[in-house]
């Protein structure tokens, strides 16, 4: 645990000292059963096989490929973010801890200090050997994941801030790519008077409107995405936020929908 991986053509420096540099290491976390035993990655090796220098900047082909190796981070984080469900933004807060009763002072019993602590740390989810390939081969590739995805993940990464209104705008808009494709890719099927409809690039209700009319069937009710597209209208026209626990299973309807939304239940649409 902790030593450099023995990789053909990668030779650790003699001047780095192994035993210093951590290459894996215990998760500081508890990991589900299903997913142990589970090992925290804290390098990958990368090999430059042509790093021509752009002699236009100052810079050298070191300090360029230093620079490239940012954004290539932020492509792997966005994908292990996809594949995880978990915020690894390294701008954003991970672990919480709050204070219990600072300020306060009670007289019986007689006290004026901090009362403990409220720590809290979001679920660990492992990814798999074959998981690290197909993110590090998407990345090489510059695929992105599908934008109703990224929404998803910036409502989830909303919601862990408290930024409950802006959860619900990103969760309701990855509702509304996902429904605009089925959608699309099911216009043949629809209703004469629904197709019209869905050729008038209809708002996220008309568009659940028009799947329910159709007669198409999702694992997720109906009543629930309205409750998502309700909460969305309050949000963008009103400015109204739900609390934490609506927020979060509005959250929860959209990822049920993006999950199940590709195998949706046969059904031939109505003659209306």
């Amino acid at each position: 645990m902790g030593g450099p991986p023995v990789v053909d053509g990668v030779v650790l420096p003699e001047s780095v000292d192994g035993k210093l540099v951590e290459w894996t290491t215990k998760y500081a976390a508890t990991i589900a059963k299903e997913f142990q035993p589970a090992t925290a990655i804290r390098r990958i090796v990368i090999t430059a096989v042509e790093a021509p220098p752009d002699t236009t900047r100052s810079w050298g082909a070191d300090q360029q490929l230093g620079e490239y190796i940012q954004f290539w981070f932020d492509g792997v984080r966005t994908w292990a973010e996809i594949e995880t469900g978990q915020d690894l933004d390294p701008n954003h807060r991970v672990y919480t801890a709050e204070t219990v009763g600072a300020g306060l002072t009670f007289i019986a019993p007689k006290h004026e200090d901090v009362l403990g602590f409220r720590l809290s740390s979001p679920p660990v989810e492992p990814v798999t050997a074959s998981g690290w390939q197909l993110i590090l081969a998407a990345v090489r590739d510059d695929i992105e994941p599908p934008l109703g995805l990224l929404l998803y993940r910036d409502a989830r990464a909303a919601y862990a801030r408290g930024f409950f209104r802006r959860a619900i705008i990103d969760a309701a808009a990855a509702l509304e790519l996902a429904l605009a494709g089925i959608l699309k890719s099911r216009i043949g099927d629809l209703p004469g008077k629904q197709r019209k409809r869905l050729e008038g690039r209809p708002t996220l209700g008309a568009s659940i409107n028009i799947a329910e009319v159709s007669g198409i069937k999702f694992d997720v009710p109906y009543e629930k995405l309205k409750e998502l597209n309700s909460a969305r209208n309050d949000a963008v026209h009103r400015a109204q936020a739900p609390g934490a626990l609506e927020t979060s299973a509005l959250l929860c309807v959209a990822g049920e929908f993006l999950l199940t939304a590709p195998r949706v239940k046969g059904s031939s649409a109505s003659a209306d």
